[in-house]
């Protein structure tokens, strides 16, 4: 299966339970991939991530959407953000058909029409 390819609006790396901290951040050429083995998150380099080395993903709905990917290792996080629901959703719906470890609040974000990728 190809890759499912999105463009947020920007792209961070940051510390581990220190929010709104960016220690790298790219938006310029931020990008997303999901497969169904796992995620590829473009900061200043591509970061691969197996859905088994991800601890949760978490939907964070301040200032645009945010989803954040927190690995079991490391002292890093991985947060993509979107300027609205649409895309957000769109990750989240592709997201739950590959069985990614979903947050229960990244779960509730309500269903809609998916818009086409991008």
């Amino acid at each position: 299966m190809e890759a499912l390819k999105f463009t947020p609006l920007a792209s961070f790396s940051g510390l581990r339970g220190v929010p709104l901290l960016a220690l790298s951040h790219n938006s310029l050429f931020p990008a997303l991939a999901l497969d169904a083995e796992g995620v590829t998150i473009k900061v200043l380099r591509s970061h691969r991530f197996l859905y088994g080395e991800i601890a949760v993903i978490e939907l964070d709905r301040r200032l645009g959407r945010k989803l954040t990917f927190v690995p079991k290792r490391g002292w890093r996080d991985f947060t993509v953000s979107f300027a609205g629901p649409d895309m957000a959703r769109a990750v989240i719906e592709a997201l739950q058909r590959f069985d990614a470890p979903l947050s229960p609040h990244a779960l509730a974000i309500p269903s809609g029409s998916a818009p086409a990728r991008r």
